[in-house]
């Protein structure tokens, strides 16, 4: 179990540098993170001079720039992101040929996030390059509600820092009985959602999803998505 109230502030800087550079579309200067970060310009400097010497990011002129080192340490990640892909490309396909709308593959990052690795939409035949990669909150969505449902540390470790209301302890409940997340309107105005598990050996890996406007997708046509999903999918989305 992850200790959300045992963090390092330091380090905490160092990763949200990483992050607000690669936002900024991989370079950056140290006034603008200084003032996005709101740092002391001589704090900022210090924490980059760190980052360059380990080779996390690179002075570009008068900006940084991502360093290579992270393309060597995330190289594992990607290496897993692709074969869960590939495992879970009919299921993906196979649900977005069902409800004619945009589909998900997802995987936790972190203990307050996840991460889409896929994103597809009928009729495109490939990635949705807005989405791919796209960071969103685990308890405000039916995909994140699913990772803290079936995932016991992950759900404990929000509930030791007091992030499970008593109305998101009922919704995962639920969703250990039902097998599948919704979320009406809840993360977005208009949008409605359904997620379901993805397992490889027993193991929960990621999470499949349907979104949509709510004229398309209102909670009863979710719930007999979700029904076929896990009658005449299984096999797709347990492996």
């Amino acid at each position: 179990m992850v200790n959300e109230n045992k963090r390092i502030q330091s380090v905490e800087r160092a990763m949200a540098i990483l992050e607000t550079i690669a936002a900024a579309g991989g370079e950056a200067r140290l006034v603008d993170l200084a003032e996005t970060m709101g740092l002391h310009k001589s704090t900022m400097h210090g924490l980059l001079n760190t980052l360059a010497a380990l080779g996390y990011v690179s002075r570009q002129g008068t900006g940084y720039a991502l360093g290579l080192r992270l393309r060597e340490i995330a190289q594992p990640l990607n290496d897993a992101d692709a074969l869960l892909k590939e495992a879970f490309a009919p299921a993906l396909s196979a649900l977005v040929q069902l409800t004619g709308e945009t589909c998900y593959l997802a995987v936790p990052c972190g203990t307050r996030k996840y991460v889409y690795i896929d994103v597809l939409e009928r009729g495109e035949g490939a990635l949705a390059n807005t989405s791919r990669g796209k960071r969103e909150g685990l308890t405000t969505s039916a995909i994140g509600k699913v990772f803290l449902a079936l995932d016991k540390d992950l759900s404990r470790s929000l509930r030791k820092a007091g992030l499970l209301t008593p109305d998101l302890e009922h919704d995962l409940n639920l969703i250990v009985e039902q097998g599948y997340a919704l979320d009406l309107e809840q993360a977005e105005p208009g949008l409605n959602c359904m997620a379901l598990p993805l397992r490889k050996q027993g193991r929960l890996v990621a999470s499949l999803s349907v979104a949509g406007p709510v004229s398309r997708l209102p909670q009863a046509t979710l719930v007999a998505i979700a029904g076929k999903v896990m009658r005449d999918m299984y096999d797709m989305i347990k492996l």
